[in-house]
């Protein structure tokens, strides 16, 4: 194994040992590649989440708030210093946190049986909200002597690209207790601080001149010849014609936006408006794609995904020109190439993490999808949307005056310097990098040699998961906390019939419990044997202990399914049945974890990696599958929502047939007609206001709802007179014209009554 290949050094870390990892790289090197391969492959259960919702979508995973349940604003690990003037200022506390908690079992499920949390675009986290992930992850998981609650966390980003955003106001509160706001000065990395893995490789820019400078931007170095080089680009009035296909990278919003529409107008051709289909719970804050694209034949425009269909005809970032509109049809030819693209539309994904009923595993479940061409406007982007792509040719309007690391952000979306203009000076000052960034950035300078790490943490990893998977105390407990359960009068609870033979399972699983403690002290003793044969002998005892609890284990869930069905018969026995159902997902787990312990001792030993398919391969479902159905087999008693078989990767799960599923735009029309308001309406769907007057904007536009009845007529004047001065539709820019008054969903409304006048 070579130091040359830190991307395999990350995946072993990962699999095969219990430390946090902090893995970054310049932009460029691979780190998304590396996150989608490693969650195909991990054996681990893991999580993906990130600090904001369009970093969540275009991860895969879900927000930090939403998979802890944390509120916005500051976190202090504990109240702050009795003077001071934070009277006047809202923060959180451990307590005031764990008071507001209201998880439900599904969600403390997943955080439970959580093995690896993996945090993508590490540089926006702060360092408080960091500590408050690892709070919450002590308390619900009941483990405060470990780091994260004994969850393992990959931090994935680039820290010399977007900085936390902190007001000085708060940092006002967190300098009592934090030296940055960086995600490295949390508290709880402390004493346990990520082991530090850079991939070095760059796969978008391959002249060295270029990668040197943007290496003197990252450390801080500018030398008097970097100035100069970047001078040599500075055209002060450079106006590209309308073919040379150049990107502008600029600081704002607005500035992007009013670009994109004055090139837009300047288009003789008609427009065209395709509207994105959104279809249940997608946060209009998370759409990653604009909702109304505006388009003409000849607009310069950007791909945001790379080529779905694997051809490599396009990818994230690439420029185009629109060749040709129709209602329906999009084509487009990207630069560079003489071919077209007929364009299909994108399905974006939100999520959120479940445990399978079946198999017990963290299963993503899709609670909603966005629907678009994965096209924008692209005569101009802000430099904070431009994290990840790449441009052959850019015109950079930013100036000096701008947060530490963003010219190193524009600079680095570039191939090469051949496609680069200034139009405003840069000074060495004002590409200075942030100090405690740079001070982080000297670790990697003096931790060990990460080979001699990862031999010394992998022995370690393997030893304690042995000791975890065949320790049967927390299983002990569990029982022992149920049996004591049992309080009420026998014929006041059904429950209670049941009392003896409960005490009569915890007084089985403490006879076998003995035997594991047992077994225990052996794997300890064994374990100082490192020889050939001593590792032999241990392989040989851990299978002998699978063959021995293994089917005691699958005998007690044998015992507690037996006891579900005599339950059955009783009424209201609900809550009774959920608790037995819970108690013998544990059994399963232990049984799980046994035979993935004996699995993994065994593929480690005879030097074989050990993936997700080996798991999975560990796992028969199909007994387990029927035996889960007979259960859930109780009209109106539990709810069944495990996944409906299907023959995928040898894995089969069960899930009854679900009723053909109606229109959800529909039932909010309906209950619209009931005379019910939006409001109103959220409620008794549970879904956000946005995505409702998303709905009606759909009838409004077909004549069906009336937008003055939604919004009133004050609002929707207005709406139409900005739509009309502005000359677009996007939505983005009418906000910003009305102000935060307005919602995005009025707006939406607003749009929909417009292109209803046919105007």
């Amino acid at each position: 194994m070579s130091e040359k290949n830190p991307a395999e050094l990350a995946a072993k870390f990962v699999n095969y040992t219990s430390k946090h990892i902090f893995l970054t790289g310049k932009a460029g090197t691979g780190k998304t590649t590396f996150l989608r391969n490693l969650m195909e492959l991990t054996h681990k259960k893991a999580v993906i989440a990130a600090p904001t919702g369009i970093a969540a979508i275009n991860a895969a995973g879900v927000t930090i708030h939403s998979l802890f349940q944390l509120p916005f604003g500051t976190y202090l690990p504990k109240a702050p210093a009795a003077e001071g003037n934070h009277y006047s200022q809202q923060y959180n506390t451990p307590k005031s946190i764990v008071r507001h908690l209201n998880m439900n079992s599904a969600k403390r499920k997943v955080l439970t049986d959580m093995e690896l949390l993996i945090i993508d675009e590490v540089s926006m986290l702060r360092a408080d909200l960091l500590d408050a992930i690892d709070m919450v992850l002590r308390y619900i998981r009941r483990n405060n002597s470990a780091s994260f609650g004994g969850v393992q966390v990959l931090f994935i980003g680039d820290l010399h690209q977007l900085p936390p955003v902190v007001k000085s106001s708060e940092w006002s509160l967190l300098g009592q207790f934090y030296n940055s706001a960086y995600f490295f000065d949390a508290l709880a990395l402390q004493q346990h601080p990520p082991i530090y893995i850079e991939l070095e490789k760059i796969y978008r820019q391959s002249d060295e001149v270029f990668i040197n400078l943007l290496n003197s931007l990252r450390n801080n170095e500018v030398t008097a010849q970097d100035v100069a080089l970047l001078e040599k680009y500075y055209q002060a009035d450079f106006k590209p014609s309308i073919h040379d296909k150049y990107i502008t990278l600029t600081t704002h919003n607005s500035k992007a936006d009013a670009l994109n529409k004055r090139s837009l107008e300047e288009l003789k051709a008609p427009s065209y408006l395709y509207v994105a289909k959104v279809e249940d719970d997608f946060s209009e804050s998370s759409y990653p794609a604009e909702h109304i694209l505006d388009l003409k034949v000849g607009a310069q425009v950007m791909f945001i995904k790379n080529d779905p269909t694997g051809e490599q005809r396009f990818f994230n970032g690439k420029i185009a020109v629109v060749t040709e509109l129709q209602t329906d049809r999009i084509e487009v030819q990207p630069e560079g190439s003489d071919n077209k693209i007929v364009l299909e539309k994108y399905t974006w994904k939100n999520i959120k993490y479940t445990t399978d009923k079946v198999t017990g595993e963290i299963e993503e479940e899709l609670v909603g999808t966005f629907t678009q061409y994965p096209l924008k406007l692209a005569w101009a982007i802000t430099v904070h949307k431009s994290q990840g792509l790449t441009f052959d040719k850019a015109i950079i309007d930013i100036g000096s005056a701008f947060a530490p690391g963003q010219i190193y952000v524009a600079l680095s979306r570039l191939r090469s310097l051949d496609g680069l203009v200034l139009t405003s000076q840069i000074s060495g000052a004002g590409i200075r990098q942030d100090q405690n960034v740079s001070f982080f950035s000297k670790t990697k300078e003096n931790q060990l040699s990460l080979e001699t790490q990862i031999e010394t943490e992998r022995e370690a990893f393997l030893r304690n998961y042995l000791l975890q998977c065949f320790d049967l105390a927390p299983l002990d407990n569990y029982v022992y906390e149920h049996v004591h359960s049992y309080t009420k009068d026998i014929n006041k609870s059904a429950k209670q019939k049941h009392v003896k033979w409960a005490g009569q399972l915890l007084k089985d699983l403490t006879e076998v419990k003995v035997n594991a403690s047992k077994f225990l002290a052996q794997i300890q003793r064994l374990y100082q044997d490192k020889t050939e044969t001593g590792m032999a002998t241990l392989m040989n005892r851990v299978d002998a202990a699978e063959n021995y609890f293994n089917p005691l284990l699958v005998g007690f869930s044998k015992r507690i399914f037996e006891r579900m069905e005599l339950v059955k018969q009783d009424k209201q026995v609900t809550a009774f049945l959920t608790e037995l159902l819970e108690m013998e997902a544990l059994f399963y787990d232990q049984f799980k974890k046994i035979r993935k312990a004996t699995a993994l001792l065994s593929a480690t030993l005879a030097g074989n990696e050990f993936t997700k398919k080996d798991v999975t391969a560990l796992q028969s479902q199909a007994a387990r599958a029927a035996q889960m159905e007979k259960v859930f087999a109780m009209p109106g008693k539990l709810d069944f929502t495990a996944k409906k078989a299907k023959p995928s990767k040898g894995k089969t799960t069960v899930k009854k047939e679900k009723e053909p599923k109606a229109d959800t735009k529909e039932l909010s029309l309906a209950l619209h007609k009931e005379g019910k308001t939006i409001n109103e309406i959220a409620q008794e769907r549970k879904m956000v206001i946005g995505t409702i007057e998303g709905h009606l904007a759909h009838y409004v536009a077909k004549h069906e709802v009336s937008a003055k009845e939604l919004i009133g007529s004050r609002k929707l004047d207005k709406i139409l007179t900005a739509i009309r001065e502005l000359k677009t539709m996007q939505m983005n820019p009418i906000r910003e014209h009305l102000g935060r008054d307005y919602s995005f969903g009025e707006i939406k409304i607003g749009v929909a009554a417009y292109l209803a006048e046919g105007e």
